[in-house]
């Protein structure tokens, strides 16, 4: 098991029912709960940098299938011309 750390975070006794009452909803502990949403909050950090890359694949991909698309159609003419070559 990894080393852990202990956290002692203040807060209103109102805060503290309603954290507990949210952790209770999914079925783990207060300290599960807090880790599970420091995590997403790292996610929620990446999903700038993940979008950006996503509209550059998205703006990108005309111009890969269309280039795929030529490739493709040279590859199938070379294909005939040495089929023709056979044949004859």
């Amino acid at each position: 098991m990894a080393a852990t750390a202990r956290l002692v975070v203040q807060m209103t006794p109102t805060e503290k029912r309603r954290l507990t009452a949210q952790a209770k909803r999914l079925g783990v502990s207060t300290s599960e709960f807090v880790r599970r949403r420091v995590a997403e909050d790292d996610l929620a950090e990446s999903r700038e940098e993940i979008e950006a890359l996503l509209a550059t694949l998205a703006d990108a991909a005309p111009r890969i299938l269309a280039s795929l698309d030529r490739s493709i159609a040279e590859a199938e003419a070379a294909i005939d011309e040495v089929r023709e070559r056979r044949s004859s």
